[in-house]
């Protein structure tokens, strides 16, 4: 398969996995390594989303795990184990990526592409993304549901999103439009990776020192691109409407992409291969 590499060189990855899932009810196993279909031994979230980073050209992929989950993380070809050594049940996603960031084996001399691990998509979409890793972008689609859990981006225009977060009342995206909802997919150049660093340190701290944003140890990544936002650093990028994707956060999440979501885009990637032969 053809490699997509922006510039240079492809962006590292980054993969946050540590999370505890409250939401789908704190399964045994992390919700990263479950399967994507009813099948004994399927693929799952993870292994699907590494092979597609890889086979797109991007060289390493650190997956940042939790301490308790390091055990039963798959090691897959191209990719680097970082352990979250704190509480994640007590700590939010911006000290998973700065377990990440100040890991001596994830290289300073590229961009990279931030990702969320329960996430599932069409590989045309994750080409997509590669093709526009031209600048620190957060990937949005337009396709959103509408509901108080989607991460949602607003703005005057993709160029220059304002706002980004679950729930944002009307009172506050007056005047803005709804750009669509944040696919858990950044990209941060690498001439912005110093500023990202700066920023979650800054916001999160380092246990057992405080950080000074407002959740402090339990800040969430958005945290970082609404920062990014407000100094003219990040812009977004909308991904065509057409291009199959979604998270998953809760039980029924699961079995929609169990029994809906996963067939339809693998007959999608099956169909964009034929057509590429």
């Amino acid at each position: 398969m053809t490699a997509v590499v922006h510039g240079d060189r492809a962006p590292t990855a980054i993969v946050l996995a540590a999370g505890v899932s409250r939401r789908m009810g704190r399964p045994a196993t992390p919700k990263s390594m479950l399967p994507l279909t009813d099948d004994e031994g399927g693929v799952t979230f993870l292994e699907r989303h590494v092979a597609i980073l890889r086979e797109l050209g991007v060289a390493q992929v650190h997956v940042v795990v939790a301490e308790s989950a390091s055990d039963a993380c798959p090691r897959l070809d191209g990719t680097n184990i970082v352990v979250n050594p704190f509480d994640t049940s007590a700590t939010g996603s911006t000290l998973s990526l700065l377990c990440a960031l100040r890991s001596d084996d994830v290289p300073s001399d590229t961009g990279v592409l931030v990702t969320d691990a329960d996430i599932v998509y069409e590989r045309a979409l994750m080409r997509w993304v590669i093709e526009h890793c031209d600048r620190s972008r957060v990937f949005v689609s337009p396709n959103h549901a509408g509901d108080d859990e989607e991460v949602a981006v607003y703005g005057p225009n993709a160029s220059s999103p304002r706002l980004i977060g679950k729930g944002l009342p009307t009172e506050m995206t007056a005047g803005l439009d709804l750009l669509g909802e944040s696919l858990g997919m950044i990209h941060v150049a690498v001439g912005d990776r110093d500023l990202l660093r700066a920023t979650a340190e800054w916001l999160a701290g380092w246990p057992p020192d405080r950080g000074y944003g407002f959740s402090k140890e339990m800040s969430e990544h958005e945290e970082i691109w609404q920062y990014g936002f407000t100094t003219s650093r990040m812009s977004a990028a909308v991904v065509p409407d057409d291009l199959l994707c979604s998270e998953c956060d809760t039980p029924e999440d699961y079995r929609f992409v169990r029994e809906d979501l996963f067939p339809r885009i693998l007959a999608r990637d099956a169909a964009s291969a034929r057509s590429s032969a």
